[in-house]
């Protein structure tokens, strides 16, 4: 038989066990509980972030196009400070696809359609006025002497009086539209509805807003493009004169350090630091690269503009037969029975064309 001594200690190793197993099964249990748990936690996030990822989609999807193109402009903006032509660019397809519904309101208005035209004539006549000063600039004789030239140069400075009077009404309507929300909520109360520009069903109040961040970059664009300190009036003899500029500059630079010392070069090469008014400068630089690169356009854009009315004047103004005497290479304008314009090709001339006033000789008006 078994003492009892003996059975009590199997006993107590019995209950040992049991409460081990216990233990065990309390632990296995607890982990899998959390587990559990942070599994259901785990789910219930996952489906909050669809859940949100939905409303976000149906929310985007909801925008309209213009909506669409300005949120894709501010996360650029918002990305980079290097793209704002791309800003710029984006923002104003955004304005064209907006604006054209109340473009297409106002002109089927009778009074929509006054200041419609009155805008177009108001670009007609500068543009006008600048392509006649310039064609007298090309050809040195008065524009009413050229007329199918002087049409033609209408047409080329038509793009650019159009962006100078986009940007000057731009310019307006940062003033007139806070002061038109302002002005609107202080008439809410009394039950005074502001009229809608737009066909927006959601969202406006923000649309509204990014427009008017995202048109003030488009402004500074157009002001570094049109550069009002510098008309398109302004002429450059040469399309290349930036290149020119930094072709002086350089080897003027170039020959000033060459003829310093070596150690000299070195220790003030150890003497540089960087610090925030060097940051500021390097800004600074930014900024005037990016002018100049505008100020190439501009250059590039009137040296091509007065090359196409020399070329012009020359192929389909002129006449390749007169009753005056002429060079043979030539071709001639007659300005009155006395005397004509003589136009050659000439490479050396600022516009690859020379136009000189000559005397009229022919059998009615003889050298002698």
């Amino acid at each position: 038989m078994i003492s009892s001594v003996s059975y009590s200690r199997l006993m107590q190793y019995f209950k040992g066990q049991t409460e081990q197993l216990k233990l065990k099964s309390k632990v296995i249990t607890t982990k899998f509980t959390n587990v559990f748990e942070g599994f259901v936690g785990f789910k219930a996030f996952f489906v909050d972030l669809v859940a949100k990822l939905v409303a976000v989609k149906m929310a985007f999807f909801a925008l309209s196009l213009a909506q669409k193109l300005y949120l894709v402009a501010f996360i650029v903006l918002c990305a980079t400070n290097e793209k704002l032509f791309l800003v710029a660019f984006i923002s104003v397809i955004a304005m064209s696809l907006e604006f054209w519904p109340l473009f297409e309101r106002v002109w089927h208005s009778l009074a929509g359609k006054a200041v419609l035209l009155l805008f177009y004539a108001i670009i007609a006549n500068f543009a006008l006025a600048t392509s006649g000063a310039v064609v007298n600039e090309v050809v040195g004789v008065s524009a009413s002497h050229l007329d199918y030239t002087h049409n033609f140069a209408i047409l080329l400075y038509l793009p650019a009086w159009f962006l100078v009077m986009s940007g000057i009404v731009l310019l307006a309507m940062q003033f007139i539209i806070p002061l038109y929300f302002f002005i609107s909520v202080l008439l809410k109360p009394f039950g005074v509805v502001a009229m809608r520009f737009t066909d927006h069903s959601k969202f406006r109040k923000t649309t509204a807003l990014l427009r008017l961040i995202l048109a003030s970059i488009v402004l500074y664009h157009l002001g570094l493009l049109v550069n009002i300190e510098d008309s398109t009036l302004v002429v450059d003899n040469s399309s290349n004169s930036v290149e020119q500029t930094v072709n002086r500059v350089v080897p003027t630079i170039e020959l000033q350090i060459g003829g310093q010392d070596d150690a000299v070069i070195d220790e003030s090469a150890e003497d540089l630091e960087i610090n925030p008014h060097e940051l500021s400068a390097k800004d600074a630089e930014d900024e005037d690269l990016e002018q100049q690169q505008y100020t190439k356009i501009r250059t590039q854009y009137q040296q091509a503009v007065r090359e196409m009315i020399a070329l012009f004047a020359f192929r389909l103004e002129a006449d390749s037969r007169s009753r005056c005497e002429k060079a043979s290479n030539s071709n001639v304008i007659e300005l009155n029975d006395y005397e004509i314009l003589e136009v050659s090709r000439d490479e050396s001339a600022p516009y690859g064309y020379l136009f000189e006033v000559k005397k009229c000789i022919s059998p009615a008006f003889p050298k002698n």
